[in-house]
């Protein structure tokens, strides 16, 4: 065994099915908040965080004050956008977690058209490069010739601009909540994946928020703004925490419903525990 990982997911309901189908002997913990299974040979233990962006950080600074894994795999079930053409039941793994709500709004008075979702605009505004031109403008107006235009929904600029400081020092994109993932652990992941489980597995940007979206309007203003595989209210945190204690995560997550999809009876989180499991397994079994 290389080393021990740590398995984060937001719910025990989550978690199920890979408990059920683990070897009788694993232990369970609760100590101050935390619910902590060890696996009986000591190579996983999985703790489970609680649902949102603070029960993630508090569980897993917990756990790292603790005890130091190989890696973190962050799983759990969670909600697609529409133009990855993913089903129930299907994975995909992230190259990045942004918390949406990390930034600077400075689309005050107008609502604009666009997004930019251009890693290189991206970039420039994160470095200072970009225009320092104001973007406020009448309501119903084009943006000033020669803006990037943003996206506006909601109430509020979809990206927001950068902040003045690093969320983590020498990490730039976290100013716009950008949390970039070990990039080779993302993609043998991936790779292994795809060859293991009996669904469509891909990988891409993820996003974390702290409202459910609730509508197919606001998914579509989120899928256009970030280009979104997956949607859900942790990752980001955790991406945070572990790049403080230079852990490499990796963040893998099942289909359980379309992002703004209110009807539960069309979500199938049964499949999607099941896929939960399968990932469990088939990276905890590369590793032994």
């Amino acid at each position: 065994m290389a080393g021990q990982v740590l398995i984060l997911c937001a719910t025990r309901l989550e978690m199920a099915t890979f408990l059920d189908r683990s070897p009788a002997g694993f232990s369970e913990k609760s100590d101050k908040g935390l619910t902590v299974f060890s696996s009986p040979d000591q190579s996983w233990a999985l703790v489970i965080s609680g649902p949102g962006v603070f029960n993630a950080a508090r569980t897993l600074t917990a756990c790292l004050e603790r005890f130091q894994p190989e890696c973190i795999l962050h799983t759990g079930i969670a909600g697609m956008f529409d133009s990855f053409g993913l089903n129930p039941g299907d994975a995909a793994v992230a190259v990045s977690d942004t918390y949406i709500h990390t930034g600077v709004d400075t689309c005050r008075t107008g609502t604009c058209q666009t997004a930019d979702t251009d890693p290189q605009i991206i970039q420039s505004r994160v470095d200072g490069t970009a225009s320092k031109t104001s973007r406020s403008h009448p309501k119903g107006a084009d943006p000033p010739s020669g803006l990037a235009p943003q996206s506006c929904a909601y109430g509020y600029q979809m990206p927001l601009d950068p902040l003045p400081f690093d969320l983590v020092v020498g990490q730039k994109m976290t100013r716009q909540g950008i949390y970039a993932l070990d990039p080779d652990l993302a993609g043998s992941s991936t790779d292994l994946l795809a060859r293991s489980l009996g669904c469509r597995v891909i990988q891409g940007p993820f996003i974390t928020v702290s409202s459910i979206t609730g509508s197919y309007e606001k998914a579509a203003a989120l899928s256009q703004a970030f280009s979104p595989v997956m949607e859900s209210m942790e990752g980001a945190a955790a991406a945070h925490v572990a790049a403080l204690y230079q852990i490499p995560m990796v963040e893998i997550r099942a289909v359980s419903n379309r992002v703004g999809e209110r009807d539960k009876t069309r979500w199938d989180i049964q499949t999607a525990v099941h896929t939960v499991a399968d990932i469990c397994e088939t990276v905890l079994g590369e590793r032994t």
